[in-house]
């Protein structure tokens, strides 16, 4: 049963919240509210009553909502307690009436406002946002601007067409984003009798394009990995690359580990137990799915080199708050991987991207003896498919200790030497603090 106690919220305090066998609760006496599971997850909450009933309403994990966000949340929700609202109440569903008059414009605003916003994660929302509305800024490109204005019953499969013509011949990953973001905005507005036919369903608008601009809308499979000769050229290169420190790091322990990039890039020490690092779900790609669990990764002496000793994010980024001085600590952002690589020429390889890193483990360790698919697969945190998914609910802890040691040891080959300079070659694993894997 969980414990509640009494106090005052700061950073330091949250961050050194230990964990224990049993949940329990940290409140500061007004139903602000964290709770710290066995798993090391923190999950800020407001308890409340009204009605003669306790609400439980939770906004989110630590470090993910910062306190502050957490307590603007918290402050509104409060305010209608206060008020005799209940936040958590479920709204009476609305009756929407047919519009058969909307402008592109305000379609676009209506369906990003219902099935959009609140429903995807940030950068998604983000996405979708920056292609359908544009970003407002001088000198962006807006591809649906001579559109704004156009009554959607009137775009046909012909206009969708044109344009996505227009957008291939500046880039075919934009044109293929612009018809995987407007298909679905134009099917909302068909399931609601705004319009007769969805203009971008891909079959109606290559049958307005010439062969060689279909092509170009077929997305390639994603298929770029090192060669062993590229690795070293990579580890090697990578120490004189413009950027700072920790991209570079970065980079390396996305290599070495075979994380997602933004999930490396997310590290937070409070997520490292000696040898190992346990990813919140709620950082992965799993967050959604209600069988999945934490992911755990076991961290070589080169990967907890690479991370050190610091506290609070690995990766950090100072980012100025807007309209004030105040500075917010958050993780580096993805694009600036890109971006280091992009300036950086590729490090002299042919093109390649952060994610090419993970793919790379991956494939090599396909060739490894000793290494499993299983294990492989468990280390990547892909979802298992066919009845794995409801049979097999083993951790795979000990072979991904295995795997990832191997792994190690193949890239010291490789490399020809050590892989951070102030370790040998041929150290052994020594765990920081006692931590058993189950």
């Amino acid at each position: 049963m969980a414990r509640s106690k009494s106090t005052m919220f700061t950073d330091t305090m949250i961050r050194k919240l230990k964990t224990e066998t049993a949940k329990y609760t940290r409140s500061d006496g007004n139903g602000f509210t964290i709770r710290v599971l066995p798993s090391g997850v923190k999950v800020w909450l407001y308890l409340y009553s009204l009605d003669g009933k306790r609400w439980e309403m939770s906004f989110g994990t630590y470090p993910q909502v910062s306190l502050e966000e957490a307590r603007d949340q918290f402050e509104s929700a409060r305010k209608k307690v206060k008020a005799g609202v209940n936040p958590l109440a479920v709204p009476e569903p609305v009756v929407e009436v047919p519009k058969h008059d909307l402008t592109f414009d305000e379609l676009a605003r209506e369906y990003i406002a219902n099935n959009v916003e609140g429903q995807l994660v940030d950068i998604s929302v983000y996405g979708i946002k920056r292609i359908l509305l544009g970003t407002g800024k001088p000198g962006n490109l807006d591809d649906f601007k001579t559109w704004r204005s156009r009554k959607v019953a009137s775009i046909t499969p012909e206009d969708a067409a044109k344009l996505v013509k227009d957008v291939s011949a500046r880039s075919a990953a934009a044109a293929r984003n612009l018809i995987r973001t407007a298909r679905p905005m134009f099917s909302y507005a068909l399931a609601r009798g705004m319009i007769q036919t969805n203009p971008f369903i891909l079959g109606s608008v290559k049958s307005f394009l010439s062969k060689p601009v279909q092509v170009r809308l077929v997305p390639g499979v994603r298929s770029r990995t090192f060669s062993e000769d590229e690795i070293k050229h990579f580890w090697k290169e990578l120490s004189r690359a413009s950027g700072s420190a920790e991209i570079r790091n970065a980079l390396r322990l996305i290599l070495l580990t075979g994380q997602r990039p933004g999930e490396v890039l997310g590290l937070h020490s409070d997520e490292i137990d000696g040898n190992w690092w346990t990813l919140p779900k709620e950082r992965t790609k799993a967050r959604y799915d209600k069988n999945r669990m934490d992911h755990k990764v076991f961290l070589v002496p080169e990967a907890l080199a690479l991370i050190g000793d610091k506290k609070g994010y690995i990766f950090e980024s100072r980012v100025k708050k807007r309209g004030g001085g105040a500075v917010e600590l958050r993780p580096i952002s993805t694009n600036a991987l890109g971006h280091v690589v992009l300036v950086n020429n590729y490090l002299g390889l042919p093109p390649w991207g952060p994610h090419d890193l993970r793919r790379t483990c991956r494939t090599f360790m396909s060739d490894i003896d000793g290494i499993s698919a299983s294990a492989a697969e468990a280390i990547l945190n892909h979802a298992r498919e066919g009845t794995k998914k409801n049979y097999d609910h083993h951790r795979y802890l000990r072979q991904i200790e295995t795997a990832l040691t191997l792994w190690r040891d193949k890239l010291v080959e490789v490399i020809g030497g050590p892989l951070v300079p102030e370790l040998p070659d041929n150290v052994i694993p020594i765990r920081r603090k006692e931590t058993v894997a189950k």
